[in-house]
């Protein structure tokens, strides 16, 4: 898919708060949505793309893949009431995800992937030999090789199974985006560096931007009643569920993931 505007583009969710702010940022970015609140409602022809909720009563990952097909790119739509779907729902096909309330610069990201051809589950895969070192400038067309290569080492040095096509390839790819948008905000002048040590039976993996840091004491976790209206702080609490262990560096520009098979 390399034309966004040619797109067929399908918003599954029964709930309007979601589909209004979704398809009134698709729209600004080219994209004319169709919306469905009930599985009666999907199209008889596959779509590119659909933006599925997450949400209890809504069709799952697995029926939509198995209804629109593989050629179809699905991401997850999850708030705090359904972060618990979000892992089950990546590992019935679903190829990314974005957080509600939704965050105008993540969907951008993930719809210039989309349109680039970018996106969905099938990654680019290069043989490799030895730890892992990349750098590249902080556009988001180099994302998914990125992780891409990183779970390829993984799976030849490492382990392999879900903890690397699934814990480490979602990971990864959070906290390259972290990088990408919030570290280096997105100036192609910034470099994202990857660093990747892999032994049998583990995986370490820093991420450095460029950026000014921030303090992840400070971001308070999603999953509390008062925070759950926040966008803020799911992403750290992802990596955090994902990985065995999270560090950051004193100024908070680099992340070190470190996962055991």
């Amino acid at each position: 898919m390399n034309s966004a505007a040619a797109s067929r583009v399908l918003v599954c969710s029964s709930r309007p708060a979601v589909t209004e702010e979704l398809v009134g940022l698709l729209r600004r970015l080219g994209a004319e949505p169709r919306i469905a609140g009930s599985r009666s409602e999907w199209p008889d022809t596959a779509p590119d793309l659909v933006f599925l909720d997450l949400a209890r009563g809504e069709p799952s990952v697995r029926e939509a893949r198995s209804v629109f097909g593989l050629e179809c790119e699905i991401i997850s739509l999850v708030d705090s009431e359904s972060f618990d779907r979000l892992l089950p729902a990546l590992a019935a096909g679903c190829g990314d995800y974005l957080f509600l309330p939704l965050n105008p610069e993540e969907l951008g990201l993930r719809w210039h992937r989309h349109a680039s051809g970018r996106g969905g589950t099938r990654a680019i895969r290069r043989g490799l030999t030895g730890d892992l070192g990349l750098e590249f400038p902080s556009t988001v067309e180099n994302l998914r090789d990125a992780v891409s290569e990183v779970v390829e080492a993984c799976e030849r040095l490492a382990f392999s199974g879900s903890r690397a096509t699934l814990n480490l390839r979602v990971a990864v790819g959070e906290a390259l985006a972290n990088a990408i948008l919030y570290g280096n905000r997105q100036d192609p002048e910034k470099r994202v560096r990857v660093r990747a040590e892999l032994r049998p039976g583990e995986a370490v993996v820093t991420i450095t931007d460029e950026g000014s840091g921030f303090d992840p004491e400070s971001v308070q976790d999603p999953t509390v009643a008062g925070n759950r209206g926040r966008s803020h702080g799911r992403g750290l609490f992802l990596l955090r569920m994902l990985a065995d262990e999270v560090r950051f560096n004193e100024t908070g520009n680099s992340v070190t993931l470190t996962l055991h098979g």
